[in-house]
Parts: C-alpha cells; structure tokens; sequence
C-alpha cells in the first residue's frame, strides 16, 4: 500500500508541475479520505496550485475561471492568506463590473453580477447599496413601461441615494429620459382622449401608438386601443361609439366627455397591460413556443401571464414540472428570480404524489433543509438562503397550486403570484379560488381542452370582442370582457 501511495504522490506532484491541479486532487483523494499521511501533506500543494492557475486565469481577463480555481483552493485550505488576497482582487473587480454596468445604464447586469458574486460568498460593504440602488432602477423602468412616471422618478431617486456621486450620474442621465418621455406621454395621450372624445378611432389608434413608444405596457392606454379596434373591426369607423363592453366601461371610469383633462390620469398607482386583439398581434404563438413541453399541447405556450382588471397579474405555468433559479439573460428556468439562488436552484414536479419539491442546492421546508419533499397546503419554501414561498392550494377539488412570494424577492414581470394549472384554474369571488374576484357575479373557470384551454363562465362575455355564452375556447393571447370583470392572457416567450 506504501508503494502504491508513493507512486500516486509522484502522480500527482507531476500534475501539479503541470498545471493540472484538480487531476491531482482526483488521483488524492481515495488516500486522503483513508487519512494516509503522505497523501494529506500535498493538500496544501494542490491548494497553492489552483491558486496558482487562477491568479494567471485572472491575468488573462477570465475571472470565471479565476473563482473556480480559487473557490477550490479555499475548500482544500481556507485559511491560506495567498486566496485570501486573490478573493478581495476579483471582489474588488465584480464591484468594478457592478460600477460599470450601472454607469452603462444596464441594472439588470449589474444584479446578475451581485448575484454571482454572492453565490462566491464574497463580501464588500458596497454591495447592499448598489444592488438596492439596481433593483430600483429596474422598477424604475418597469414602472414607467406602465406610464407611471412619478413612481418611477421616486424609485430612482431612492437608487441615486445608495451610490456614490460617480455613479449617481447615470442615473440623473436616466432621469433627464425618463421627464422627455413624460412629456411626450401627456401630450400623446390628451391627444388619444379628444379623439375618442370625437370617437375617430383611427386618432386613437395613432395615438395609442406614440403612447407605446414610450410607455408600450400604459394600462389605461391599451385598454382604449383595444376599444378603438372593436370599433373599426366591427365596421363602425370613425364618428361611431365602439361597441360596448367592460372595456369601454373601464375607460369611462377615467375619462368622460364633461371631465377636464389634466396629466394625473395618465399614471395609475398599479396598472396591468391589456393585450391587443388577435388579429393585431404579428407574433403567433408557434414562434413563441416552438417546443412543446410535458403536458402542454403543442399549440399553447409553456407559460403565460394572466392580468386580471383591478386584481392583479399572475404567472401561469402549464408544464407538469416547474424549475425556479436565478434571472439571468438567457436562464432556462420557468420561474427566474432577483434573489441569491443557482441558475437552476430546484425543481417543482406535478405526479401522483402531489407536488413533489426537488433540490440539490441549498433548500428548506418549513425551516428545515430538504433535498426533497411532497409539498402541502400551507407550506413555507426557502431556495436559498432568503427566497421564500408560500405553497398554496386554495381549491381542494383541484390540483392546480399558488405560490405567493413572500420575502420581497420578485420576478422580471411585476407579477403577485405564480399559479401551477393543472387540469383547471378558478377566479372568483370566494376566497376558496385560484385568484379571488370579489366583483365577479360567479366562478370563471379556465379549462384544458385537447388542443388547448377553454373558458366557463355564467351569462355573457365577449372573448377580443366576439360574443359567446356560458363557455368558448381561450386562445393565447386573448382578452375576456363581461359586466363585472375583463383579463387578458399574453403568452411568455423563452425569457420572462
């Protein structure tokens, strides 16, 4: 046995000469775990030798190589004050990249990258500032994608505040964008308004479009539209009311022919987009989703979101098995989140079993660490350290679930919960519903159908305008109109 570790000692000192140090960690590592000597006193080696190959990694602008090798130096020997040193270095150089990517007017990057530098366990006094100062410039953004200019200046102003006076540049250049598109936001839509004041649906639709230029997810503006095409597609025109509908009746809500325009109705506190017609959407559906996905059909999305009028937006997943991870650029989970998990953290699974949680990363139910477990109503899930859910239930003759974000972590849509559908989902005006509806007059069931969802619903809607009664097939995307409630359902590409 001593020749042989002998021999393996050589083997791996000659890799290390080579610059191979995690051979020699494989060709070690049976004789370590056994506690032979000899084996254990070239640990240290093998540990300056990943240090090594990163510091000349790090020389040649890789970075990520740089933390692999380091992160395995640290796990053979923690306390090397070399690693240390080569840890604050691409520390120092992720808060650089964090820095320029804001400077860049990029905070999405610049979260990614915190995110990772997390993940590395690394530590800077700077990071708290500056993720909380990218996280509101990306609400900035999203708010004023929704035509809420003022929220959106509030939350950057409260970014400006975390960062140093080099960086609060950028977000003043943001801010300078974000007054010109306002301006060219309250002169657009005055116009849209007097034009349906006057009913010329073609204004309104011109209109509606330098509105989008600008703010393309403006609640209140895309209703109108999809009033202004029911009107002409019906073959109204212009100078003709558009047909009626809960459509018009939300716009009559904000705007009236005896009310005197100001810019304050142009920004709602919490807004939802409305999508247009069918036959206004240039992407089909096919070209969104054109691999199918366990117990989806082949002619629906894998996801897709559900704005519900006054009630809010859902994320609705389709597949049998649902993977959650980190929001990165081109992250291939169903669920990406702003928080510190994997790429791909854990996996939620629909079987026989019920739903099945599973996870090879670091993961908790109700407090206590899993790998996996079958989730019941009520059940608190961390991913990580911080990210947490709420795994709900809420109809007991169905299996489709609700999971409800609890721990401030949020998705790239500005979404209030995530629902897993299985063969149906129920919003209504009880609070035993997939979605309460306080206002709805009963139950509106979405349904699978053999070649895609369906719709139930007591009395008369209209689904993009065509009447229908007690039930109609649900395409994706659609808008539902009735007299006590209206949604749409816009499909979700490959990236959230």
């Amino acid at each position: 046995m001593s020749l042989t570790v002998w021999l393996t000692v050589r083997q791996a000192r000659e890799a290390l000469r080579t610059g191979r140090p995690e051979v020699a960690r494989k060709l070690l590592d049976p004789f370590v775990s056994h506690g032979h000597k000899r084996a254990v006193a070239v640990v240290p080696e093998v540990a300056r030798g990943y240090r090594l190959r990163g510091e000349q990694a790090l020389r040649r602008d890789d970075p990520t190589a740089a933390w692999d090798d380091l992160l395995a130096a640290e796990s053979l020997a923690p306390a090397d004050p070399d690693a240390a040193a080569l840890r604050a270095t691409l520390t120092k150089l992720g808060l650089a990249e964090c820095r320029a990517a804001l400077l860049a007017g990029n905070p999405l990057h610049a979260l990614h990258t915190l995110a990772r530098l997390k993940q590395r366990t690394a530590f800077h006094p700077e990071f708290e500032g500056y993720e909380t100062a990218a996280r509101e410039w990306v609400l900035a953004i999203e708010l004023a994608d929704r035509g809420d200019f003022p929220a959106a200046a509030a939350a950057l102003d409260r970014g400006k505040s975390r960062v140093r006076p080099d960086v609060a540049a950028a977000f003043d250049t943001f801010a300078d964008a974000l007054t010109r598109r306002y301006d060219r936001c309250r002169a657009a839509v005055d116009r849209l308004y007097q034009a349906a004041e006057a009913y010329r649906w073609a204004d309104v639709l011109r209109a509606a479009d330098e509105v989008a230029e600008v703010a393309p997810d403006h609640r209140e503006v895309r209703n109108m539209k999809a009033r202004a095409w029911a009107a002409l597609q019906g073959g109204g025109g212009n100078g003709v009311p558009a047909p009626s509908s809960h459509v018009g009746d939300v716009v009559e809500l904000a705007w009236s022919p005896t009310r005197t325009i100001d810019p304050a109705p142009f920004v709602s506190t919490k807004s939802y987009p409305i999508a247009r017609p069918v036959s206004a959407v240039a992407q089909p559906v096919s070209q969104i989703n054109p691999v199918s996905s366990p117990g989806v059909p082949a002619g629906l999305p894998k996801r897709f979101v559900l704005w519900i009028d006054g009630v809010g937006g859902y994320l609705v997943c389709l597949s049998q098995r649902v993977g959650f991870g980190q929001a990165t650029e081109n992250g291939p989970v169903d669920v990406p989140l702003f928080a510190d998990v994997s790429r791909l953290h854990a996996e939620l699974t629909r079987d026989g079993e019920g739903y099945v949680l599973e996870s090879g990363r670091e993961v908790a139910v109700n407090g206590r660490a899993a790998t996996r477990a079958v989730l019941a109503d009520g059940d608190r899930v961390t991913l990580g350290s911080t990210c947490q859910f709420v795994f709900r239930l809420p109809v007991a003759i169905s299996p489709s679930a609700r999971l409800e974000l609890v721990s401030g972590h949020r998705l790239p849509l500005a979404v209030d919960g995530i629902l897993l559908m299985a063969e149906n989902l129920i919003l209504g005006p009880e609070a035993a519903a997939h979605v309460p509806m306080p206002d709805a007059a009963g139950n509106v069931v979405l349904f699978r159908t053999r070649d895609g969802l369906g719709i139930r619903c007591p009395g008369a809607f209209q689904i993009d305008g065509r009447p229908h009664k007690d039930r109609g097939g649900l395409p994706i995307p659609c808008c539902v109109t009735a007299d006590t409630f209206s949604f749409t359902a816009e499909p979700v590409g490959p990236r959230v």
